[in-house]
């Protein structure tokens, strides 16, 4: 009999908690919905919302196509909550001003399959877009971070995206090798630097001598490298970079690092330099990594310092 009470004081305790935990909701959604109410009245905003409670503003200047779920997208934007408190942009100088900057962002346009953005609101907004468009979109939370929002974002919050739609990609596959195109044609006119079209595989990759080493062997499977390097996206932009102190160490052979990247040095010899543009498939490949989008072609800036013997 005393077990049947304790678990219904539990019972009852936890139904007490949960009706809490709803009355605490049903505050911070009407709360939302009368701070919104405020922001559209203070701007002036006469737009009616979606008929999912998007708002949807457009700066006009859109003269392409829409995109479509299947689509990548390029885009610029900053966000904000709707006490105008910035929590998120593509702009450095932005971030920077508004103490957001972090070393482990990639700072510019942003390219990103538009179906797998986490979004709704936006994923929504960028669907009305024309490439070249910009708009503002107010997002109320169910579109967005909901009742738990995150680090940044408190619960039951819209959300305010300034966003510009910078490109539609229908193909990324073509995309990829336009901008490999784009990249190597800056040394067409060349007169002192040739590219090499090198192949692993059934794969191509484009390898540049900058500087010829002084060492007599080409390092092989097995062998230890240390390694200085700059890693690039093709419009200059930089994601990693090692270039003095302690250098980059490993071992040919272990897949220690990207196929292309690893290519690149087995035809280098101790002391020499090199640039090697790498495609997708010998990098991150369609899914990417991090920082770095599926499809996304990389430069590399190597100096090969030491071959040795062994994995030390």
């Amino acid at each position: 009999m005393e077990s049947f009470d304790v678990r219904i004081i539990l019972l009852t305790a936890l139904t007490l908690f949960m009706a809490s935990c709803d009355d605490d909701s049903d505050i911070l959604k009407e709360k939302e919905m009368r701070l919104l109410k405020q922001y559209i009245e203070a701007n002036n905003i006469e737009v009616e919302p979606q008929s999912s409670g998007l708002y949807f503003i457009s700066e006009g200047g859109g003269t392409g196509t829409h995109p479509e779920a299947s689509d990548w997208t390029t885009i610029r934007y900053t966000a904000k909550l709707i006490n105008n408190r910035i929590f998120d942009s593509t702009d450095e100088d932005i971030a920077r001003t508004n103490g957001l900057f972090s070393s482990s962002v990639l700072y510019g346009d942003r390219r990103i399959e538009l179906s797998t953005l986490g979004l709704a609101g936006v994923r929504d907004g960028l669907k009305l877009m024309k490439e070249g468009e910009k708009a503002t979109l107010i997002i109320p939370s169910h579109l967005a971070y909901g009742r738990h929002g995150t680090n940044l974002i408190p619960p039951y919050s819209t959300l305010i995206y300034d966003i510009e739609l910078v490109r539609v990609i229908k193909d990324p596959v073509i995309y990829e090798k336009q901008m490999i195109d784009e990249y190597l044609a800056q040394y067409t006119d060349s007169t002192h630097l040739s590219v090499e079209t090198k192949e692993f595989d059934i794969f191509e990759f484009y390898y540049i001598e900058l500087e010829a080493g002084s060492g007599e062997d080409y390092p092989d499977e097995a062998k230890s490298v240390d390694i200085y390097y700059t890693g690039r996206l093709t419009d200059g932009r930089i994601f990693d970079t090692k270039t003095s102190g302690t250098p980059f160490n490993f071992v040919l052979g272990e897949a220690s690092t990207i196929v292309g990247f690893e290519e690149a040095v087995k035809l280098m010899k101790t002391g020499g330099k090199s640039r090697v543009l790498i495609p997708s498939s010998l990098a991150y490949g369609i899914l990417g990594q991090s920082n770095i989008p599926g499809y996304t072609p990389l430069v590399f800036d190597l100096e090969l310092l030491e071959i040795r013997d062994g994995p030390f």
